[in-house]
């Protein structure tokens, strides 16, 4: 098991934890940091549809659809909320690798 996959079930565990625990207050630090991680470890020919996967997670996590599902759809909410912070701070990796490697060659 490498790395990256250890990053990603980390921030996947992370993301439906603290949808249910809502007082940890550096919450939101932890998943931007591993949002770092996982932007780390895309590979250059995905990173187009990582790039189109954060634009529509973060549209459908913002419409908050699935909130009216009885009971569960308050978390599955957050947890998409949270699944789209991390791919966020993870894009913010990917488009400066692109950039790096642009200016770079």
């Amino acid at each position: 098991m490498g790395a990256a996959k250890i990053v990603r079930m980390v921030a996947a565990a992370a993301a439906i934890v603290f949808a249910f625990w809502t007082t940890f207050e550096y919450a939101g630090l932890v998943l931007a940091l591993l949002g770092l991680g996982i932007g780390y470890f895309v590979e250059a020919d995905r990173r187009t549809l990582y790039l189109v996967t954060v634009v529509a997670l973060a549209t459908a996590a913002v419409s908050g659809g699935l909130g009216d599902i009885p009971q569960a759809g308050k978390y599955i909410t957050l947890i998409f909320e949270n699944i789209s912070a991390i791919l966020n701070a993870g894009a913010l990796v990917v488009v400066g690798t692109i950039i790096y490697e642009r200016i770079t060659e």
